[in-house]
């Protein structure tokens, strides 16, 4: 039987935080890009004073998405524990981030911009109540607990969790780089678990620390590589279509190319499709769209080709028309990834929010064979 959360041995404060410089501006000094942390579990001989190196289990970094706090990985919208508490029930440290500016993490207009705001309209057409032709599968989306719209209690709870967020990846990935660096000295070792506008942090975390990360479970990443394709839900706003949205396919800033990047890049080299309007019909639930790539010879990412990476996808969500071509940049650039949706495991109906739906458990589950498996890899390499 799990213990609950109070019965779970604290071996650290359970709320810390990290990085952050002081700066100076006319209105006096002030402390920006601190990021809030809080930790959960520490059980099963996982105190870095008393368990054996052989046994220790890395820590897992919980990094939320766009509009969402850490909240998103602590509780659902119904009141069940969310991943990170599950997680750390089965034995594992959970650290839980509220990202720069955002939460219980200070927030400076001056520094970090202005910042958006998702409007209820928004949040149920692309998360919570997609219409059945919405994309190629949204007819599919039945994890949402209630009915996904304003009025009924559940959404309700979860739109007033939602809050600001910084939507320019230019400013928020260095400084999210900085702070995780923070972080990982008092982890240790870890495993990132990242969501939607997450994703390209992650990759900058791994970028800056490989030698701490263990590997990187991807929820839905921001993407695709490159390019804002013509597909739901962005064809409803055409001002996005074929807008550059990651300059370096999958971020907005550079990370360490091979071969080295020139001085002050502004992005990457890369390859439009020949149809990229013309989706390929898989199933009749499925179209994967064609994207862009890197041109060839694809620039390698050394310092993420020893990181194993899980791209999850969830059967309901609108990305399942485009997630492959995040495994694809991937790949190309030599990143060990494994691209899973989810119905092919028999997890069926979420959305992109799946880990507030309410088969979160199972998917908790999921994630937690992932990471028990890549440990058992890495002890069978060393």
């Amino acid at each position: 039987m799990r213990p609950t959360p109070q019965q779970m041995k604290w071996t650290i404060p359970p709320v810390f935080y990290v990085g952050g410089e002081y700066i100076r501006d006319n209105e006096g000094t002030h402390m920006s890009g601190q990021m809030c942390v809080r930790h959960y579990g520490g059980g099963d001989g996982l105190e870095a004073e008393q368990a054996d190196a052989s046994r220790r289990r890395p820590a897992v970094i919980f990094i939320h998405g766009a509009a969402q706090t850490g909240t998103h990985f602590e509780v659902t919208p119904d009141g069940r524990p969310g991943l990170a508490l599950l997680q750390a029930q089965d034995g594992w440290n959970c650290y839980v981030v509220d990202l720069v500016g955002v939460g219980r993490s200070q927030y400076h207009s001056v520094d970090m911009g202005p910042l958006k705001h998702y409007t209820v309209e928004e949040l149920q057409s692309a998360f919570t109540a997609p219409g059945p032709g919405a994309w190629p599968s949204s007819k599919l989306h039945t994890q949402w607990p209630g009915t996904g719209k304003r009025g009924d209690a559940l959404f309700d709870a979860f739109y007033a969790s939602q809050v600001g967020h910084n939507a320019n990846y230019k400013v928020m990935e260095p400084l999210v780089r900085q702070a995780a660096r923070a972080l990982l000295a008092k982890t240790g070792p870890a495993y990132l678990v990242t969501h939607s506008q997450s994703g390209p942090l992650g990759w900058h975390i791994a970028d800056e620390c490989p030698e701490l990360i263990r590997g990187i479970v991807a929820l839905e990443p921001h993407g695709p590589p490159f390019e804002c394709p013509d597909i739901a839900p962005f064809n409803g706003r055409p001002q996005l279509v074929g807008t550059l949205l990651h300059p370096f396919g999958i971020t907005s800033t550079p990370l360490h190319f091979s071969p080295a990047l020139p001085e002050d890049p502004t992005q990457l080299s890369y390859e439009k499709p020949s149809s990229s309007n013309s989706p390929k019909t898989d199933d009749v639930d499925r179209a994967r769209v064609r994207g862009c790539r890197q041109k060839d010879p694809p620039r390698q990412l050394p310092n993420l080709a020893a990181i194993p990476v899980l791209l999850v996808t969830a059967e309901a969500s609108y990305h399942t028309s485009y997630d492959h071509l995040m495994a694809d940049f991937l790949r190309d650039a030599g990143v060990p990834v494994e691209h899973v949706y989810l119905a092919e495991r028999g997890i069926r109906g979420n959305g992109h929010l799946m880990a507030i739906e309410a088969n979160n458990e199972e998917i908790q589950k999921f994630i937690g064979g992932w990471l028990v498996q890549a440990e058992e890899d890495l002890r069978a390499r060393t």
